[in-house]
């Protein structure tokens, strides 16, 4: 089912890229205002340079990780419906992205977020070493 039909399963979402802290744009601005910082998390997976943003595979066979933040929602219906048009998420799944519900840790817990997941090929994408994004 495309991410965009999805039900709420959780209020939580994961962010790796340009919608962190630190970041600044009307998106990134409004997941501020509309949500609650929970803290640093990370999955497996890698983290790739698609341009001026990042695009992640998760991987949970992965030795490497991709780390970013955790926030829960306060209207997850609506924010995500917001972030999904940021992101071009497609109700057919063909978009720049899908919106998928991963396992996430943060601390010694494991959460299930929404995370934003690259939908095109990586074949010849630059992976970002140590699976952080930053703004330089």
């Amino acid at each position: 089912m495309p991410a965009a039909h999805q039900p709420a399963i959780t209020d939580l979402l994961f962010v790796y890229g340009t919608l962190m802290q630190g970041f600044d744009n009307p998106y990134a601005r409004t997941l501020n205002e509309q949500s609650h910082f929970v803290g640093a998390g990370s999955l497996p997976g890698s983290l790739y340079r698609v341009d001026w943003y990042p695009g992640a595979v998760p991987d949970a066979s992965a030795s490497t990780r991709i780390y970013g933040e955790v926030y829960q929602l306060y209207n997850s219906a609506e924010i995500l419906r917001f972030l999904d048009d940021y992101e071009e998420v497609r109700p057919d799944g063909t978009g720049l992205y899908v919106r998928k519900a991963l396992p996430v840790q943060v601390g010694p817990n494991q959460l299930i977020c929404w995370t934003y997941v690259y939908n095109q090929s990586v074949a010849n994408l630059v992976m970002i070493e140590g699976g952080r994004w930053s703004k330089e």
